[in-house]
C-alpha cells in the first residue's frame, strides 16, 4: 500500500498514517467488506443496489498514526474483541432474539475506550480539536474523566450490513406531534451498534444500553456478572440513526410514492 500522510485523527500529529480497524481485526473484522460512499446514498441508490469496493482489510480506514494505533490497540483492542465474542455467542445461542438481561465479564474502561477510538476513526481529522477531553480520555490508559456532554450507547445487530457515521444531525419524526431532532455519530458492526451523541441530546431510539458509565472503573478491573440488555436493530439503510427493517423501508416508500402520486 502507498503511504499516505496526514493528520492522525487521535493526537492531530501530521506523518504517515496506518490502517485502523474498526472495529478491531479480532472482533469478527477480518474479512473483506464493501465499502459504499454516502454520497450514492444522497443520490437516491436503492438500498438493495449499493455498489461500491470491496475493503480486504476489513472497516475501517488510515486515520491513525502508528503510535496511536499501535498503542490504542495493545491497551483495548483484546479487551473490546473478548466482550464481542461473548455478545456473538449470545446473539447465538439466542437465534438472534436476545430478550434478557445478559452478564458479561469484561474490563469495562477498556471496552468503553476502544468505542471511542472507533469513532475518532469514523469522524474526522477536526473531530479531535472539538473533542480535547476525548483525546485525554484515549491516550492516557488510566484516565477515568469522561466529558458530560458526551453520552455512548449500545445495541445488538445481527445485520449483514456495518454502517459508520460522523457527527450528523439526524431529524425523527418529521412533520408530526413528536418530532426531535438527534446530533450524533454512529459506529455499527456486528455484534454491536454504538451511538455517540453530544450536549443532551437524546439517542435516536428508546432502549439503547448506555454504557459511558464504563468510566467509572480503573484500567485493570475486571468484572464479572454485569448485566447489560441491549436491544437487537436492524441496519438496512445507510443513514445513521435509521432502524427500520428492510420490510419497513420498503413499505415506507411505497406509501410516500402513492402519496406522490396523489398530489400530482
Amino acid at each position: 500500500m502507498a503511504r499516505v500522510d496526514g493528520f492522525c485523527h487521535i493526537c492531530g500529529k501530521f506523518g504517515q498514517l496506518s490502517f485502523d480497524h474498526a472495529p478491531p481485526k479480532a472482533a469478527f473484522n477480518n474479512h473483506r467488506v464493501l465499502h459504499v460512499r454516502f454520497e450514492q446514498v444522497l443520490a437516491g441508490q436503492h438500498p438493495d443496489n449499493y455498489r461500491g469496493q470491496y475493503q480486504q482489510k476489513g472497516a475501517g480506514a488510515l486515520t491513525l498514526c502508528k503510535k496511536c494505533n499501535n498503542d490504542t490497540g495493545h491497551w483495548y483492542g483484546t479487551a473490546y474483541a473478548e466482550w464481542a465474542a461473548q455478545a456473538m455467542r449470545i446473539l447465538i445461542g439466542t437465534r438472534g432474539k436476545p430478550s434478557l438481561e445478559y452478564p458479561f465479564s469484561l474490563f469495562p474502561l477498556r471496552v468503553l475506550k476502544q468505542v471511542v477510538c472507533m469513532f475518532f476513526t469514523v469522524n474526522g481529522p477536526l473531530f479531535h480539536t472539538r473533542q480535547p477531553d476525548l483525546v485525554r480520555f484515549v491516550l492516557n490508559r488510566d484516565e477515568k474523566q469522561f466529558p458530560p456532554h458526551v453520552r455512548i450507547y449500545a445495541f445488538y445487530t445481527l445485520s449483514n450490513r456495518s454502517r459508520a457515521a460522523s457527527v450528523s444531525g439526524v431529524l425523527k419524526g418529521l412533520g408530526s406531534d413528536s418530532s426531535s431532532v438527534h446530533v450524533l455519530s454512529e459506529v455499527t458492526f456486528p455484534p454491536f451498534g454504538f451511538v455517540m451523541t453530544f450536549d443532551n441530546s437524546p439517542p435516536p431510539q428508546s432502549g439503547f444500553c448506555e454504557i459511558s458509565s464504563f468510566s467509572k472503573f480503573d484500567y485493570r478491573d475486571w468484572r464479572m456478572g454485569i448485566t447489560m440488555k441491549l436491544p437487537l436493530m436492524p441496519i438496512y439503510t445507510m443513514y445513521p440513526g435509521d432502524y427500520r427493517t428492510r420490510e419497513e423501508a420498503m413499505a415506507e416508500a411505497a406509501e410516500s410514492e402513492r402519496r406522490a402520486r396523489e398530489d400530482t
